[in-house]
């Protein structure tokens, strides 16, 4: 009689990892540390909501060649939550990986590829943390474990003026813009 109470005792004492405890899962919304955001991890399980080559807000984009491939990752319960309410909760993370355009590598004769990783960016809705509601985030390629917000100005005020929804550019994303 002892050992059936014991069981059930000892499994109410042992710690059960949640899916945001467990390394290599993404966590579910954004980990600061003060006010640097923690760079996301396993956003690459998470929805691709837009894919662009060359794709720039300079008037003038710098360099040839067909600019550089861009991804969009929206953090899953937020994807849901913008397909119910057609707007973004806080806790929304949208992640940018850039990648090199690379051209005639074998064995391929034309076309373009993505080469190494150029960038990664983040933006984040906390409208508790961020007077605009989003803050945007930079990770010098993804060297940096954590980042601070930019300066509000260089990004919220174009995705404020540009973005087609709650500050955000989904008429470039279509799995967000067909919703």
């Amino acid at each position: 009689m002892r050992l059936l109470l014991a069981i059930p005792l000892a499994l109410a004492v042992i710690p059960v990892p949640r899916l945001d405890d467990v390394p290599g899962q993404s966590r579910p919304g954004p980990i600061f540390e003060g006010a640097a955001l923690v760079r996301p991890e396993g956003y690459h399980a998470w929805p691709i909501v837009g894919a662009s080559l060359g794709l720039s807000y300079a008037e003038t984009p710098q360099g040839s060649g067909p600019g550089s491939f861009h991804r969009v990752y929206v953090n899953p319960s937020s994807y849901e939550a913008f397909g119910r309410t057609g707007t973004f909760p806080d806790g929304t993370i949208f992640v940018l990986e850039l990648y090199a355009a690379h051209e005639k590598a074998a064995p391929a004769k034309a076309g373009y590829f993505e080469g190494p990783r150029v960038g990664l960016e983040a933006s984040v809705k906390d409208r508790r943390r961020f007077p605009s509601g989003w803050g945007y985030f930079g990770f010098e390629n993804g060297a940096r474990a954590t980042a601070t917000a930019f300066p509000e100005e260089r990004c919220h005020s174009c995705h404020l003026a540009h973005a087609a929804r709650d500050s955000v550019f989904v008429q470039f994303y279509p799995t967000l813009r067909d919703r």
